[in-house]
């Protein structure tokens, strides 16, 4: 039976247990993430025989059809399944979005998923000509960063002193590491070559070591002259390898 604390090792979004249509439980995790009308992005976890199985229930295309946007005319419903399936998600006949998958895969599946909702909201702007929302980058990496090693402790805004006895927050802490996700940006390499370096110096890292994470699903060229400016001085590596499949 799927439990929320079971659903812990996919996610740290919130989890509630809901009654099924069947009365069987469904998990509903809400994520920090918004469609263009201000609606919560949430997933319904199912169980589906010796699968999981996740769906929207139908919601994103419910919510950006109450917005005036046709998402069932046949070249916008090819190009939204088209756009889904770039991320391993499915549109069924009724409006779902959902994808099946077995219980170890669950974690890296989950990211999947998210990412597809993400990119649906993201089509939609484009269709209804506004401007894509500013998305908080490290809640959009957490569930890859968490399905690399579900097992490993986790915790967000982590405090860790550098050898200059400077306090420093990171997005996260995935067991070793911690994590900061960045846009390509000469500002904010600054900073986290500052971070790191300081605490790579110090003695109080006890055991743990910086990773930065460079967003380069826009420019992927910036993304990777940004990277190897990090690499002097700490690990670093880009957000898409976050987003392979897991081997």
């Amino acid at each position: 039976m799927l439990t929320c604390s079971w659903a812990a090792s996919l996610s740290r979004y919130d989890c509630r247990t809901v009654q099924g249509l069947d009365g069987s439980p469904v998990l509903e995790i809400g994520t920090p993430f918004a469609l263009l009308d201000g609606s919560a992005v949430v997933l319904y976890l199912i169980e589906h025989g010796s699968h999981v199985l996740f769906s929207d229930n139908g919601d994103t295309l419910m919510h950006l059809e109450g917005m005036g946007l046709d998402v069932w005319q046949s070249a916008r419903q090819r190009a939204i399944r088209d756009r889904a399936l770039l991320h391993g998600v499915t549109l069924d006949a009724a409006g779902d979005f959902r994808c099946l998958a077995q219980p170890e895969q669950a974690p890296f599946v989950f990211a999947k998923a998210v990412s597809g909702l993400l990119a649906i909201s993201d089509w939609a702007a484009e269709q209804l000509r506004m401007p894509n929302v500013e998305r908080d980058l490290s809640a959009e990496a957490e569930p890859y960063i968490i399905a690399r090693n579900p097992d490993w402790p986790f915790e967000r805004r982590k405090l860790v002193r550098g050898a200059s006895r400077t306090e420093y927050r990171f997005h996260l802490r995935h067991g070793p590491d911690l994590i900061d996700v960045i846009a390509p940006s000469a500002q904010a390499t600054g900073q986290v070559m500052r971070k790191a370096g300081d605490v790579l110096n110090g003695p109080f890292a006890k055991g743990l070591s910086p990773l930065i994470i460079v967003d380069d699903r826009t420019d992927q060229s910036k993304a990777l002259q940004e990277i190897s400016i990090i690499g002097a001085v700490t690990r670093a590596m880009p957000f898409s390898r976050l987003m392979q499949p897991l081997h």
